[in-house]
């Protein structure tokens, strides 16, 4: 377990695991068996297996393919010219003399940045994955990278940083993926330890952003296929006949579902924290987050489009430590808003769950 925020909210790691894999790109580029595998729930107590897997997967398949090649500059002395001359080497160590040239050349090869990072996260997966044979996979996979050239020898990350995939490198990306959140699993705690890592536990607005693009990305992927469109937008206060009024801000949604069959839109707004408020012996929702999602409703009424005048609002937090679950809605002038506590302390399977509610139909009302 680990406590973000102020200390109220207790989570475990493998659930920060599960909100990386919905908010990276890597669903996205799984194979069909994989991705399905994941959504489906089949994965969820071996998340870093899971992705081990895939890892090792896509370098085997490069391996057998050739790996992608890159250039990089060299210093020799060699008995002909290549590339430049190093005028003054040559002449301080007296080469010319010896029959060498003291060149500069850049020579395709393996042991680019990129394919160390790989081999290097091959090792890192090895002894943090559950399963043996996969560890000796991993461990294999690397040694056979090492023997066609690459080094062992891991990137800084400024070498890491000048790496660019271009058209011809789409056969990298899965591999790059995998290998990117593989390292990103490896949540940081405050004791030492054999690795030097980013303070991913006291960065608020990190955690923010992930809780968002995981929420986002996951309806993305359970929804695909089902007539729903999923997606951030921005909001006007003003109408398109408004006059211009530069002054006013831009709401940014964090997700709208759009359901084209039915005309539902609904408008979530996701917080990585607690939703709600004691005040004066009862508890009630904070004010500030309840005018946040009303104004993502009302200001976009009676625009002439159908599907913002009865769009339904949920306000999605996370659930902390002595609070119950929360589930609760209210109608306000034709809008229905609906605020949903998840815990992520539970299993990932009923965390997509409680996810899932969100779409819910309205409550009967009892007479």
């Amino acid at each position: 377990m680990i406590t973000l925020g102020d200390g109220a909210t207790r989570i475990p790691v493998r659930s920060l695991w599960f909100l990386l894999i919905y908010a990276s790109e890597l669903l996205a580029q799984l194979r069909t068996k994989d991705r399905e595998a994941i959504l489906a729930g089949e994965r969820d107590n071996d998340l870093l297996d899971a992705i081990a897997e895939v890892l090792v997967g896509e370098v085997e398949i490069r391996l057998r393919r050739q790996m992608t090649l890159h250039y990089r500059t060299r210093e020799a002395d060699l008995t002909r010219v290549r590339g430049r001359i190093d005028h003054l080497g040559t002449a301080t160590r007296r080469l010319s003399e010896q029959g060498r040239i003291a060149c500069r050349f850049d020579e395709l090869s393996l042991d680019s940045p990129r394919n160390r990072f790989i081999a290097a996260t091959l090792l890192f997966a090895a002894p943090r994955v559950s399963r043996p044979d996969l560890a000796h996979c991993c461990r294999r996979t690397a040694f056979r990278m090492h023997r066609l050239g690459v080094s062992p020898r891991e990137p800084s990350r400024a070498q890491l940083s000048t790496d660019r995939l271009g058209h011809h490198d789409v056969a990298d990306r899965r591999m790059l993926d995998a290998a990117h959140l593989l390292r990103e699993m490896a949540v940081p705690a405050h004791f030492a330890g054999p690795r030097g890592m980013p303070k991913l536990r006291e960065d608020a607005p990190a955690h923010r952003k992930l809780f968002e693009a995981a929420v986002r990305g996951f309806f993305r992927h359970a929804l695909r296929g089902l007539g729903w469109q999923v997606g951030a937008r921005q909001l006007n206060w003003l109408g398109p006949q408004d006059a211009p009024a530069p002054f006013l801000p831009i709401m940014k949604t964090d997700i709208v579902l759009d359901d084209a069959r039915s005309g539902r839109r609904i408008v979530i707004e996701t917080k990585f924290t607690d939703g709600l408020i004691d005040r004066d012996g009862r508890t009630t929702v904070k004010s500030g987050y309840l005018y946040q999602l009303y104004a993502y409703l009302a200001s976009q009424t009676g625009r002439d489009e159908g599907a913002y005048d009865n769009a339904e609002g949920v306000l999605l937090f996370v659930k902390t430590a002595g609070r119950d679950a929360f589930d609760a809605e209210a109608t306000i002038q034709g809008h229905r808003i609906r605020f949903l506590s998840v815990d992520l302390s539970q299993r990932p399977a009923q965390i997509r769950a409680r996810w899932m509610q969100c779409l819910d139909p309205p409550r009967p009302v009892l007479g």
